[in-house]
C-alpha cells in the first residue's frame, strides 16, 4: 500500500454516540481518533470532562492487567517559567523523571553549537533560540501512580501516555516488612518503596525497543547510545501521511497512544486495535452520570 492509498481525511462520523470524538474515516492501519479542545491550557468543566474521560479509559485498558500505562512530559514546557516549571520542581522526587528524546517523524537531533554560532549570543549581538539548539527532550515519569500525574499535567499541550503490555522484568520483588527495615532513616525521607519500583522499570524492554523503531536514522548520532528511550511527537497528518509497514512497526512498541496535539486542536488517540465499543460505552455512562461534554455534545433526540 502507498502513503497515497492510507492517506485519509479525519471527519467527523455521523454517529452521535462517539461524540465529541471523531474517529479517522478510512486509515486501514491503525485506529485514529480526536478529541476537541477548545484552548490550551484547558480549564474548568472542559478540564473536568477530560479527567475523567480518561479516568474511564485507564480503567478499561487496563482491565485483567491486559495493558500497563507510561507516561511522558515535554521538556520544554517546563523550560518557561510558569505553572509546569513550578510543579515538575515541586513534585521532580516523586515523580521520578527520566530524560528521553521526542522525535518528529524523520527528525534529526540539533547539532552541538560551535564558536562561531555562541560568538552574537555571548555578545549580545542575538538571542539564544532555545528550540534551535535544544533537542525535544521527554521526561517520563516513573513514579506508578497514574492518575496523580495526569491531574498534574494533562492540558498543557505536551503530555503523552502509552499503553503497552506489562512487562515482567519491572516487577521488582517486595521490599521485606520488617521493622527493622522499616525504621531505617531513608524510609522516613522517601518513599522508597516507589524509588525501590521505578529502578525496576529501567529493565523496561520498551526502552530499546522505542529507539529501534523510531530511532532510525540516529544511530550514528554521538548521544544515540545515551537515550534512554525515544517516544514520537505525532501530529494526525503524520497518521495521514504514513505508509501502511510503518503503522505495523510503531505498534509492535504499545497498543495505544495518546498525546496532546495543540497543533490538532485536540488530543489524539491512536490504537492498534478499534476502540469504538469501549470510547461508546465510556461516553454513555458519562451522558447518564450528568458529564455531556460542555462545549462539544450534540443534544440527542429522544425517540
Amino acid at each position: 500500500m502507498t502513503s497515497k492509498d492510507s492517506r485519509i481525511r479525519l471527519e467527523p462520523i455521523q454517529e452521535y454516540s462517539l461524540l465529541p470524538i471523531r474517529k479517522s474515516n478510512e486509515l486501514t492501519g491503525c485506529t485514529l481518533y480526536w478529541i476537541p479542545v477548545s484552548d490550551v491550557p484547558v480549564y474548568g468543566r472542559e478540564r473536568n470532562w477530560l479527567l475523567r474521560f480518561f479516568d474511564e479509559l485507564h480503567t478499561e485498558l487496563t482491565k485483567e492487567n491486559k495493558l500497563r500505562q507510561e507516561s511522558f512530559l515535554q521538556m520544554k514546557l517546563s523550560a518557561p517559567m510558569g505553572y509546569v516549571k513550578d510543579t515538575l520542581h515541586k513534585h521532580q522526587t516523586k515523580l521520578v523523571p527520566l530524560m528521553g528524546l521526542g522525535r518528529r517523524p524523520h527528525g534529526n537531533l540539533p547539532p552541538i553549537p560551535t564558536a562561531d554560532d555562541l560568538e552574537p549570543i555571548l555578545k549580545g549581538k542575538a538571542k539564544f533560540d532555545f528550540n534551535e539548539h535544544v533537542a525535544d527532550y521527554m521526561f517520563w515519569f516513573l513514579a506508578r501512580d497514574e492518575r496523580w500525574k495526569r491531574e498534574l499535567f494533562l492540558g498543557h499541550g505536551g503530555y503523552t501516555m502509552i499503553y503497552l503490555p506489562p512487562d515482567p522484568e519491572t516487577i521488582p520483588p517486595a521490599i521485606p516488612d520488617y521493622p527493622a527495615i522499616r525504621e531505617m532513616p531513608v524510609f522516613k525521607h522517601f518513599d522508597a518503596d516507589s524509588i525501590w519500583e521505578a529502578t525496576y522499570l529501567l529493565g523496561d524492554s520498551f526502552r530499546e525497543k522505542s529507539k529501534q523503531v523510531f530511532g532510525k536514522g540516529l544511530e550514528e548520532e554521538p548521544a544515540f547510545d545515551g537515550l534512554t528511550f525515544i517516544i514520537p511527537y505525532w501530529r494526525a497528518r503524520d497518521f495521514l501521511n504514513a505508509e501502511a509497514d510503518e503503522f505495523a512497526e510503531w505498534f509492535t512498541v504499545f497498543d495505544v497512544f495518546i498525546a496532546e496535539s495543540p497543533d490538532d486542536s485536540g488530543i489524539l488517540i491512536a490504537a492498534k486495535d478499534d476502540l469504538d465499543l469501549i470510547l461508546t460505552e465510556i461516553l454513555q455512562r458519562m451522558r447518564q452520570d450528568g458529564m455531556p461534554h460542555p462545549l462539544y455534545e450534540v443534544e440527542r433526540k429522544q425517540d
